[in-house]
C-alpha cells in the first residue's frame, strides 16, 4: 500500500490521522516538524505528503517549496492541512485545490488520499 508523510505537530492530530489511515492499509510516517520530516524522506519511499501549514520553524509552506527544489521529493504529491490559514493566504489561493481544513473528518480524508494516489 501506499506510504504516507504526515507532518503536524498537533500530537493527537497525528495519532488519530495515523490510526485511521493505518486502518485502511496506508503505511504511515508521522513527524512533528520539516526537520524530522527531511530525515523520513531520505530513508523511505514516500508517495505522499500530507503537512501543516502552520509549523513552527519552517512552516508547510516553506516546506513544500523546498520539496520542488529537489529533484528526488518534486514529483510527490502534497496536501496542506490547517486551522489557521490567515497569513497564508497567496499560497492556499494558488494550492486551493490541495487545502484541506481542519479540524480533519477522518473518512473524508481517507477518500482524498485514495482519489489522489488513483487507488
Amino acid at each position: 500500500m501506499a506510504s504516507i508523510l504526515f507532518v503536524d505537530d498537533d500530537t493527537q492530530t497525528l495519532i488519530l490521522a495515523k490510526l485511521f489511515m493505518e486502518k485502511e492499509g496506508f503505511i504511515v510516517h508521522g513527524c512533528g516538524d520539516t526537520q524530522k520530516a527531511r530525515k523520513v524522506l531520505e530513508k523511505n519511499k514516500i508517495d505522499l505528503i500530507i503537512t501543516d501549514v502552520g509549523l513552527p520553524g519552517e512552516n508547510g509552506l516553506q516546506f513544500y517549496d523546498w520539496l520542488q527544489t529537489q529533484e528526488a521529493y518534486k514529483n510527490i504529491p502534497v496536501l496542506f492541512v490547517s486551522a489557521h490559514a490567515v497569513g497564508f493566504d497567496e499560497h492556499l489561493t494558488k494550492h486551493r485545490d490541495r487545502f484541506i481544513a481542519k479540524p480533519l473528518f477522518f473518512p473524508d480524508l481517507i477518500s482524498r488520499l485514495k482519489k489522489e494516489l488513483n487507488l
